[in-house]
């Protein structure tokens, strides 16, 4: 009997929980939290930074990572200029050292890597200097690292975003062109996550021309050359890698939470329906004037204003992943 595309993706489940298992446990490394959603402008930096001050300021040691590498502005957020900048590290001779450049804030238990400057030789790092960034985040002495990534769907931002299974957070607003952004941000993650794992050119370009999960497992079920099994097994790798991949929403702007969670919900259904993929609602951020009022002046809502609903929002999202 041949097997079923459920049996081969129970398989591939099986396995992994098998190699887990096993494997030595290793050192302690911080936690990562990578930050994304495809479209500029929606608050991501002033999410990160927001939600970095108040786990820091719950006794979490956290190092907000500026990996924006064209248009970094996290240290304007927080109103500093650091001495060093990633461009340093980029520059290092032989191996890399990531801790010259982390710099102090006077936030309580919040580190920052800046930004680069935005020239071109650094904002294209590179394969073995982002190999070599990722390496080095892992290093930090911190409980939590946070990685601010750029608009868009570059390899790097998507390569980024994939560091972590489940602490990929999307921000997005309630506007539709917001929403559309992200959904196709997620799909390009998706796609990225699944030509890393065959590591084939030939799957790259299948998926340059698929839309969504269900065209490519159709693709598959319609090669000839392939036997029965094998495409079972390649469809159940795929469907395996989809539902492993868990990102978390936070709606910004929003109305109230009627609004964020209809704007979530609309997201969740289109990543159910086309890619397979399980998202959930973290949480929202009221829309605030005060948000531009404290980007302009380089103090964190939730250190200036502590007791205003937007603050008490990202305090509402930090609770929820735990850092209490």
């Amino acid at each position: 009997m041949e097997p079923t595309i459920a049996s081969e993706a129970s398989a591939v489940h099986a396995r992994v929980g098998e190699a887990v298992k096993s494997a030595p446990v290793p050192r302690r490394e911080p936690e990562l939290m990578v930050v994304g959603g495809g479209k500029g402008g929606v608050g991501k930096t002033c999410f990160s930074v927001n939600a970095a001050v108040e786990i820091g300021r719950k006794g979490w040691k956290v190092v907000l990572v500026d990996a924006d590498l064209s248009c970094s502005n996290l240290e304007t957020m927080l109103g500093q200029r650091a001495e060093k900048r990633l461009d340093d590290f980029f520059h290092q001779r032989g191996r890399k050292n990531l801790e010259p450049i982390v710099s102090k804030t006077k936030y309580e238990n919040l580190s920052v890597v800046p930004g680069t400057t935005g020239l071109v030789e650094v904002a294209n790092p590179k394969f073995q200097q982002k190999a070599a960034l990722l390496r080095e985040l892992r290093k930090l002495d911190a409980d939590l690292v946070i990685i601010d990534l750029d608009a868009g769907a570059h390899l790097d931002t998507l390569d980024f975003f994939l560091q972590t299974e489940s602490n990929g957070v999307v921000v997005i607003t309630p506007e539709k062109t917001s929403v559309d952004n992200c959904f196709k941000f997620l799909r390009a993650t998706l796609f990225r996550k699944i030509e890393r794992f065959y590591r084939s050119p030939e799957v790259a370009q299948v998926l340059k021309r698929k839309e969504t999960l269900g065209d490519l497992l159709e693709s598959i079920r319609s090669i000839e050359d392939f036997e029965t099994s094998m495409k079972n097994r390649l469809c159940g790798e795929i469907i395996a890698l989809a539902q492993s991949f868990r990102p978390q929403i936070v709606v910004n702007r929003a109305k109230n939470e009627v609004e964020a969670r209809g704007t979530a919900n609309v997201l969740i259904k289109y990543l159910r329906q086309l890619l397979m993929i399980e998202a959930e609602m973290l949480g929202h951020v009221v829309f605030d004037t005060i948000v531009p009022q404290s980007v302009n002046s380089g103090v964190p809502f939730v250190a200036s204003h502590p007791r205003e609903p937007v603050a008490r929002c990202v305090v509402d999202i930090v609770n929820r992943m735990g850092y209490r």
